[in-house]
């Protein structure tokens, strides 16, 4: 099991550009082959993006990143377009879960 971290500070001004470009892949998530559960986290002021999800395998992300058409166009918008004023995407083998799985929008066993 994978979990996936990004964290990104936007730059102002392309913040709003970023957001819309985002829906489509928002939408495309649940039904990622592999995805278990997934849920944005945010910081104070306005313009602090993250994410947390949760995959059965590091194919599973990676054909979710670099495969899945809306997200592929996401990834390719943002080194064109410079959103981000800072970020970072990291990968974590997952070694155990404890607790209330349901708390976390969990979809199925890895």
């Amino acid at each position: 099991m994978i979990a996936v971290l990004t964290r990104a500070r936007l730059k102002a001004r392309k913040a709003p550009a970023f957001w819309r470009a985002i829906d489509p892949v928002s939408r495309a998530l649940p039904e990622a082959e592999g995805m278990i559960c997934a849920f944005g986290v945010g910081e104070a002021p306005v313009g602090f993006q993250g994410t947390v999800s949760l995959w059965r395998s590091a194919a599973d992300v990676v054909r979710f990143a670099y495969r899945q058409p809306e997200h592929a166009a996401v990834v390719d918008r943002t080194a064109r377009e410079g959103w981000y004023a800072e970020e970072l995407f990291a990968r974590f083998r997952v070694l155990d879960i404890t607790g209330d799985r349901e708390v976390i929008g969990w979809r199925d066993s890895p």
